[in-house]
């Protein structure tokens, strides 16, 4: 797009961010970022984009999660070679919040950012960084433009300043209701708590209650990073099961308690465990193939052997999680 006027640039930007909003409420979380760069790409014009998250260790950015816009599967592997080398990374880092332009064919920016340029046919790019204080993550993007096309400019550099928050923003608006959309297709959702995290397990966002799942399994974990290893395997613990589905390059958590209470009979904890989770009389009978006389029975046994007096506590027994 070309130059514009700060009213009309203002009006262009408000538009674009409220667009960026509705993407987050409407698109799934596998291609949330796609249809949010060719958004974008009508403010800002580009021809190929990074967007990501990693963590800086031994002054070098590792990544956590990629998703390349018309740039092949290979670029990554690519930078990584000469990561070392990039100055982008120091000058990003240098003026986190700030976009920076880079020319990819100068000498003076290095061989290894000069040889990825002709590569991949890249002429300059326009990369901004946000780091999380909590978890010193930081979510970078970077947009490219060809050796042809016109230079970035300092409006450019302005309005890719200016969105980035808007962008870290969505994307976390975006895992959040990929969460509630999930919770409404698990059965027993009342005592589910949902996350996200990448793949080397680290958190994105999660829910209160799922949090409190890993501080009982594990009390000295303090995050972001998970305890244990993640897949799709899951992982079941003393007090905690944890169900694990891919999507795109996250993972969807699911944690539920993982105890039954030993002084109860195998029947009657699944009864009690109907209970913790908010059913009636009827919808455990129906559930568990028993007559609502026999569900009764069995409360009567679990009131007597927990010492308690209503459902209500056999649910804290069966620790919940708050929803």
């Amino acid at each position: 797009m070309s130059h514009l006027d700060p009213s009309s640039l203002l009006q262009a930007f408000s538009t674009l961010t409220l667009d960026l909003q509705r993407l987050a409420q409407h698109q799934d979380i596998e291609h949330f970022q796609h249809h949010a760069l060719a958004r974008i790409s009508q403010l800002l014009a580009f021809d190929s984009a990074w967007w990501g998250r990693a963590a800086v260790i031994a002054g070098l950015p590792e990544e956590h999660s990629s998703y390349l816009y018309h740039l092949p599967p290979g670029y990554l592997a690519d930078w990584q070679s000469i990561r070392h080398s990039d100055v982008t990374v120091a000058r990003v880092h240098a003026r986190p919040g700030q976009a920076v332009i880079i020319d990819m064919r100068d000498p003076a920016n290095g061989a290894g950012l000069n040889g990825l340029g002709e590569r991949h046919g890249l002429g300059e790019l326009l990369c901004v960084i946000h780091i999380d204080a909590q978890t010193g993550l930081n979510d970078h993007l970077t947009l490219y433009r060809k050796p042809t096309a016109p230079k970035f400019n300092e409006q450019d550099s302005l309005l890719l300043t200016h969105l980035m928050l808007h962008l870290v923003a969505a994307v976390s608006a975006n895992q959040i209701r990929t969460l509630v959309a999930m919770r409404e297709t698990l059965t027993s959702p009342r005592n589910l708590a949902l996350a996200v995290c990448d793949p080397r397990g680290v958190l994105q966002c999660a829910e209160r209650g799922f949090i409190d799942l890993l501080l009982g399994e594990w009390p000295q974990w303090s995050g972001p990073t998970l305890p244990v290893p993640v897949d799709e395997r899951g992982h079941d613990g003393k007090q905690i099961h944890l169900q694990v589905s891919k999507v795109g390059d996250q993972f969807l958590l699911a944690a539920r308690i993982n105890r039954a209470l030993p002084q109860l009979s195998p029947r009657e904890n699944d009864v009690a465990q109907g209970f913790g989770e908010g059913k009636t009389y009827k919808e455990v009978a129906r559930d568990l193939g028993l007559s609502p006389n026999t569900v009764r029975h069995h409360i009567r046994a679990i009131y007597t052997k927990l010492g308690v007096k209503d459902k209500a506590r056999i649910a804290h027994l069966m620790h919940a999680p708050p929803d």
